[in-house]
């Protein structure tokens, strides 16, 4: 129902020109072409829908399509998304409200639009649900703001981010208000109902074969429906309410790109294989993966899998190169530069302009004249959402979270290190439960689950007899393996978002994101460990500590 005195418009963004599935606006779906599908479930509850195409001359035939349905059309620059709602909102009073959905998203319906409205109705200039809303199936979302504030991004949004993504100048000045949406199923975390490749057009049409009014079905149906043909198990729910949604389990790459870790003895893998296991990735349902400008070869088979459809599978989390190379009394400059440049040439490996998050290689880097500076103006700037650094001491830890500009944070946690249990530690991740904490050395690098692995020479413990201990323990606690002992301790501890865990094989993959499903020890548990297991040594437990001969 419109607001008193206000009109309301769902503008819908198509084009033909996608890059991952051409031409998807006009493919089949429910027995019409996708852009009609989508507009005719977001006018379900009698809203006005206009669609907005380019004025190219590809889009003619978006343009006709929707005409022939009886829906409005709008036409406009290609690359500047903002200036099309622009034009499609220049018959509407300021305190009007416009309703900004894709083409290529036809699970919402008018009764998500009702709920947009309501809310710009009830005083907000701008809100949104879905986007990176762990509650909500990839897919399911939408934003609304006033036909004010929409004239007032046009006339001063300057950026090409900003134009073509409509609506980054519109939170940054009326703020990111994010709409809860209730009776949400947590099933549905990790859920895809969007198209942007093909497998997912043909998972979506299958889904709608089995509706008999897809333009009158519920959104929350067609999610449970989605939920029930899935051929991909959904990502398990994310961890500590964390902003860019990612799940418990990370994949880690470093063995994508090097050679890496105590129990490796297969070498780097071939391209082949390692795209094979980012395929993995993405069908057992894992979020992120973590990379680094250090890890070789990593973030560009990394990007090659990305552009073959799964970006929109899989978030990245990189790393800037360690500055160790920058003499300590190096002008400010010179760090900042050093910090864009290894960005930059992380994006043009990754085939992307963002990543999900964006961290420092070293702690000590963020407290360089200029590099927080520049991780902040390049989270301001959109190519990363939120910036941090990788770490690996408790003094680095407190440190870091006391700092706001900080949202994630790595380190190694595993059931041998009792370093992140100190007062003063808890105390600061307590304060902080808007930070991503992502733990790396769940196995201490292999050391743990691999029998026969060669241990450190300065390990500081028996370590026949600790893997003896460590066995018992996988019996009495009724666990699969050591390795599901492993992650069921570190995703045990409340103040942990993911763990990262590499792979170099496609089955080690799907072994990892199996363990990760089980339930993670309880208190009980976690006390059990901490009574029959020693506390490893510094020496130990940080591998950048270990002696070999």
């Amino acid at each position: 129902m419109p607001p008193a005195g206000r009109r309301v418009r769902v503008v819908l963004q198509s084009r033909l020109s996608s890059t991952r599935l051409p031409g998807k606006a006009l493919l089949t779906a429910a027995s019409r072409p996708m852009v009609v599908l989508a507009a005719q479930r977001a006018r379900s509850t009698g809203a006005e829908v206009v669609v907005a195409t380019s004025e190219r001359p590809e889009d003619d035939a978006v343009a006709e399509v929707v005409a022939s349905a009886g829906l409005g059309v709008v036409r406009g620059p290609l690359e500047d998304p903002l200036r099309r709602f622009a034009i499609a909102a220049a018959d509407l009073d300021d305190a009007d409200v416009v309703v900004r959905l894709t083409a290529d998203n036809v699970v919402p319906d008018g009764s998500l639009v009702d709920l947009l409205v309501e809310a710009v109705a009830g005083g907000a200039s701008y809100v949104r649900l879905g986007g990176d809303d762990p509650a909500l199936p990839y897919g399911v979302a939408g934003e609304a703001f006033t036909v004010a504030a929409l004239r007032a991004a046009d006339a001063q949004a300057t950026s090409s981010h900003e134009r073509e993504h409509v609506t980054p100048w519109l939170r940054e000045t009326y703020g990111d208000h994010r709409l809860v949406v209730p009776d949400t199923d947590p099933a549905w975390a990790g859920l895809r109902c969007t198209v942007d490749t093909f497998d997912d057009y043909v998972a979506l049409t299958r889904v709608l074969a089995s509706v008999d009014r897809p333009a009158e079905a519920g959104w929350r149906d067609l999610c449970d429906r989605v939920l029930r043909s899935s051929p991909r198990p959904p990502a398990a729910a994310p961890r500590r309410g964390n902003v860019i949604g990612q799940g418990p389990l990370v994949l880690g790459t470093v063995q994508l790109g090097v050679e890496y870790g105590a129990a490796n003895v297969g070498g780097l893998p071939d391209a082949a294989t390692a795209t094979e296991v980012l395929a993995a990735a993405a069908a057992c349902g894992v979020t992120h993966l973590d990379t680094a400008r250090a890890y070789g070869s990593s973030e560009a088979r990394i990007g090659g899998a990305l552009r073959r459809g799964l970006s929109e599978h899989l978030g990245v989390v990189t790393k800037v190169r360690p500055l160790d190379d920058l003499p300590p009394d190096a002008p400010t400059g010179w760090a900042a530069e050093a910090v864009h440049a290894s960005v930059q040439h992380s994006l043009r490996l990754l085939g992307s302009d963002r990543v999900d998050a964006l961290l420092l290689h070293r702690a000590a880097d963020w407290h360089r004249p200029g590099v927080r500076e520049a991780m902040t103006s390049l989270r301001e700037s959109g190519v990363a959402r939120v910036v941090g650094a990788s770490l690996s001491t408790p003094a680095e830890l407190v440190a870091l979270l006391r700092d706001a500009e900080v949202g994630y944070v790595q380190l190694p946690f595993n059931l041998l290190d009792r370093r992140w249990g100190a007062p003063e530690v808890q105390a600061a991740l307590a304060d902080r439960p808007d930070v991503v904490v992502t733990c790396r050395s769940a196995y201490l690098q292999g050391l743990l689950v691999a029998p026969g692995a060669r241990w450190p020479d300065n390990a500081g413990l028996d370590a026949a007899a600790l893997v003896a201990d460590l066995g018992g323990l996988v019996q009495e606690l009724g666990r699969r393996s050591a390795a599901d002992l492993c992650l069921a301790y570190v995703l045990g501890h409340p103040w942990v978002t993911s763990v990262v865990v590499g792979a170099e094989t496609p089955d080690q993959v799907r072994d990892t994101a199996s363990l990760v499903r089980d339930p993670p020890l309880d208190e009980a548990g976690i006390a059990r460990v901490l009574e029959v297991l020693p506390a490893g040594p510094e020496e130990l437990v940080d591998p950048s500590r270990w002696r070999s001969r």
